[in-house]
């Protein structure tokens, strides 16, 4: 995107949760953790929930819990919760602080293990969900594929982040293929209908059917 569209982008998108805002800004310039979601997406995220009545979401993937909170300020507005999972050993901690900070503790799970583990783990406790927020290790995407379905209610939706990977600039090869496999993957799996929006780096949304 250029920057005018970023910029004009960027007018409207403000953020729900004003420690969200400190989070977004404080985080920026770091480089020993993946980059905080744009407030765009953060956004969007609140509206598919606002759009589909969503009270139970899982979060794959939370850094230092900026997605957290865009989801679970909107949970704690209509009385839902959100489940997130990392595996991160130092951001695990910020994550916690920045949840308690932010006011919406109590509208989330926290579980620290790998994706993989975790989705077994929910999925042994007979859990499932009305979105799930697909934002971990991209070559993870793949591997949880039919877990993550059947974690997913009927008439859920998954929001895969980063899955234009493959046509940005700047981001590895390695990151790309992974990303282009699993769009190559779900748009050819009829148990869902599936579309993509340029927004980010890309995001593929995905309602099972």
């Amino acid at each position: 995107m250029n920057s005018n569209f970023l910029e004009y982008l960027g007018k409207f998108s403000e953020f729900t949760n004003e420690y969200n805002r400190e989070i977004y800004f404080a985080n920026q310039d770091r480089n020993d953790i993946q980059p905080p979601i744009e407030p765009e997406i953060g956004r969007f995220l609140t509206l598919l929930i606002k759009l589909t009545g969503a009270r139970k979401v899982l979060e794959l993937g939370c850094g230092v819990a900026n997605s957290t909170i865009w989801l679970a300020q909107e949970l704690k507005n209509c009385g839902g919760t959100v489940c997130t999972v990392d595996n991160h050993p130092r951001t695990w901690n910020e994550a916690i602080v920045n949840i308690e900070k932010a006011g919406v503790k109590d509208q989330v799970r926290m579980i620290h293990a790998n994706a993989e583990d975790a989705v077994r783990q929910l999925l042994d406790e007979g859990e499932t969900f009305d979105l799930i927020f697909q934002d971990c290790g991209k070559y993870v995407y793949n591997v949880i594929y039919e877990d993550v379905y059947s974690l997913l209610k009927k008439g859920g939706l998954i929001a895969a982040d980063d899955t234009m990977f493959c046509v940005c600039e700047n981001v590895r090869q390695n990151l790309g293929r992974h990303m282009d496999a699993y769009n190559q993957k779900i748009f050819a799996d009829q148990r869902f209908f599936s579309s993509m929006i340029p927004i980010g780096h890309g995001m593929t949304l995905s309602y099972k059917k």
